[in-house]
Formats: C-alpha cells, structure tokens, sequence
C-alpha cells in the first residue's frame, strides 16, 4: 500500500502526513501540494521548513491561473456558494494525479473530528477511483492534540496567517469562501490584497445585469442573506473577532 498526502499548505495537514510517515515509514508517503499562485509568501517558507524536517520532497503542482482568473473563465462572481478555483486548482488536479499513480493507495487528507461533516464528499470522489481509499490521520488516536503545538515541537515556527488571527492559511487570506470578519482582517493586515480583489469585484459587478446582483461575501444579519460586496465591507467598522488560541498565537507573533 502506497498513501500520499493532500497538503493545504496549513498545520493540520502537515501534522497529517508527519503521522501517516510514522505509522507508514516516510518511503511509503509521499506529500502533495496545489499551488493557487495566490499563496502567501510565508506559506511556502513553511512548505520548505517542512521538507527540511521530513527530509523529503513534496510535490508543487499549479494549473497556472489565479482563483479570480478561474471566475473571470466562468463568468461568476464566486461566493461561498459558488467556489470552483477549490475544484479547477485542487480537487481535480490531484484526482488526476492519483488516478496515474500505482495502486492501491490511500489518500490522506488533514480533516479532524472537528470536520467530520466535510469527509463524506472526498471518500466519495476519490473511492471512486479503482484501487484507491481516504484516510484521515488526525482522526487517530489521540486526536485532540493541539496541531499548532505540534508543529512548534518540530522546530518550525507556525504561518503568520494564523498569528494575524486567520482560520487557515490557503491564498494569502483571501478564500473566497471566507466570511466578513476574515475580508476586514484581509485589509488590516494586507490591504493591498483587499484592495485588488475588491477592484476586481467592482469590475465584474460593472460588467452586466448578470453579475449585478452578485458578491463575493454575503450578509447574514437578522435572518435575511443578501450579497455583500467587499466595497460594502471596506466601510463597515472592523471587529476582528479572535478565539483564544488565536489571540494567543497573535499576543506571541507581536512580541517578536
């Protein structure tokens, strides 16, 4: 049996495949990377840190557009809805991957207990391939260990996103699926980034009745959904809401 790794560029995936090579040996597993070439500078500093402490390659693969440059193809707006860059630049990229590579296998993917409710659609999408099942190293015992720590005991310091408050570390803090909290930490922190997805949504929304309507985030108060465009966002007064372990990641990265 041969396993490779789907790594997101975040902790919970690189604890995922350090457990897997445990378990497995290192000749058996082998790591593998979509670049959306929106990534944050210090998310392949991390990879690098990574590759050093496995003392092993990890595949880099880019299908070569951006997620913005994947909508414009599309003609959408994206949303938390409607995300297709995850599926263009990720999900199918690496199914073809496995689909060439020696049988039986097993896909590793970093989802915890956590995230029970989002292991169903991969075990259906990549089982459907002969020969191959999904694991999911974090939901070994134990499995309430603190992937931050873990990544710290190896000697690596853990992606500024996080520090900055993020939940993840996927495209430089700008995930299309994110929510308003996140788009307002985005331009605190980068606000460039804001600014250039910000300007593109304008322009798209300029485009034609078709995509008037629609925004990249969405409100939610008072139980009413509707769009939200960064523009509307940028306006709103910041409130960075951070969980304890996010403040204290962020107390540590201010005090270097």
């Amino acid at each position: 049996m041969k396993y490779v790794s789907s790594l997101s560029g975040g902790a919970a995936s690189a604890a995922a495949h350090t457990r897997a090579m445990e378990r497995y040996g290192k000749e058996n597993v082998v790591a593998w990377f979509a670049d959306t070439l929106w990534e944050d500078d210090d998310l392949y500093r991390f990879l690098n840190d990574l590759e050093g402490f496995w003392n092993q390659k990890i595949i880099r693969h880019s299908e070569g557009p951006t997620p913005l440059q994947v909508a414009e193809r599309q003609n959408i707006i994206p949303n938390q809805k409607l995300a297709p860059c995850s599926q263009v630049l990720k999900q199918k990229p690496f199914k073809k991957f496995i689909e060439t590579y020696e049988k039986p296998v097993t896909v590793l993917l970093g989802l915890d207990w956590s995230e029970e409710h989002r292991m169903k659609a991969p075990k259906l999408a990549y089982e459907s391939i002969p020969g191959v099942s999904v694991d999911f190293p974090l939901m070994w015992k134990p499995y309430d260990f603190d992937v931050f720590q873990t990544v710290r005991s190896w000697g690596i310091e853990i992606p500024r996103l996080y520090k900055m408050g993020f939940p993840h570390n996927n495209c430089g803090g700008r995930c299309i699926r994110q929510g308003i909290s996140e788009w307002q930490r985005l331009k605190v922190h980068f606000p460039e980034r804001f600014a250039n997805v910000r300007d593109w949504e304008a322009a798209q929304q300029a485009i034609g009745d078709s995509r008037r309507d629609y925004a990249i985030c969405r409100d939610q108060s008072n139980g009413d959904v509707k769009p939200l465009s960064l523009a509307d966002i940028e306006s709103r007064e910041v409130s960075l809401n951070m969980s304890a372990k996010q403040e204290d990641l962020f107390a540590c990265f201010c005090s270097f």
